[in-house]
């Protein structure tokens, strides 16, 4: 068992509370059984399955665990919509893989480089699901993520943030993108997100970038971000990192943790 899944047990069985969800991608069910007999004495760790977990498993005061076995939907991911205290710590028992979904601000992530890096991160980890012996099920990504157009995919939304970073251009189709995966809400309709976002940058516009692949796609011109900017101050911090300073230093001088 994953060193992380090990920890968490220890922390709820010594009665600690308010744990972040530990959402396990299993390989078989016969690893379920092996779980309920490690928490059957403990009333304080509900273990349930991601297609069956409700909105009002997530308020209750007892440690959760959910588990997929081989393959998840992202439409199981709706019953977390919109719950800014939701922290799940996404594992793998069988390997070292870990990864955390919580929600996040849409409009914070795209000012960011941390931003940028995270969008690529569950693109790279989350979506094509490296290591790990489980798969989010394609149809549940082109349904919830791309819509059903055919000509939205990964490739696609991975040219829109390189688009982003070297612009500061948010198209249309990556901001519904970036909304879906930061809030968890699968569900909301391709008009309410250009409410969200022209709220913050005016209306959408037809933009160009025939090196990214952007071919008079609507999108949103971010106003005083500069990324490359950023850039550099992270290159400052990695080299900081090589050379031995700290990392409180490095995060008051960079403003970036490496």
């Amino acid at each position: 068992m994953n060193s992380i899944y090990i920890d968490w047990i220890k922390s709820a069985k010594n009665q600690d509370k308010n744990l972040p969800i530990l959402l396990l991608c299993l390989k078989d069910k016969l690893m379920i059984r092996s779980i309920e007999q490690d928490l059957i004495y403990y009333q304080n760790i509900k273990l349930l399955s991601l297609k069956k977990v409700k909105k009002e498993d997530l308020n209750n005061t007892y440690n959760l665990i959910i588990y997929c076995v081989n393959i998840c939907s992202l439409g199981h991911f709706q019953v977390f919509s919109n719950n800014k205290n939701i922290q799940i710590l996404f594992l793998n028992t069988a390997s070292s893989f870990q990864y955390f979904l919580t929600y996040k601000d849409p409009m914070t992530m795209i000012l960011t480089l941390n931003g940028i890096f995270f969008f690529k991160q569950f693109i790279d980890n989350f979506i094509t699901m490296k290591n790990i012996p489980c798969t989010a099920s394609k149809d549940s990504i082109q349904m919830f993520l791309y819509r059903n157009i055919r000509n939205i995919s990964d490739e696609t939304i991975l040219n829109d943030i390189e688009f982003l970073q070297d612009r500061a251009i948010l198209t249309s189709r990556l901001a519904i993108f970036i909304y879906k995966i930061c809030t968890f809400d699968y569900n909301a309709s391709d008009k309410e997100i250009g409410i969200y976002f022209s709220k913050y940058h005016g209306r959408s516009k037809v933009v160009n970038g025939k090196k990214f692949g952007v071919i008079n796609v609507k999108g949103y011109i971010l106003k005083g971000v500069n990324f490359q900017e950023q850039q550099i101050r992270f290159d400052i911090a990695n080299k900081l990192k090589a050379f031995g300073i700290q990392d409180n230093v490095i995060k008051e001088t960079t403003g970036f943790e490496v």
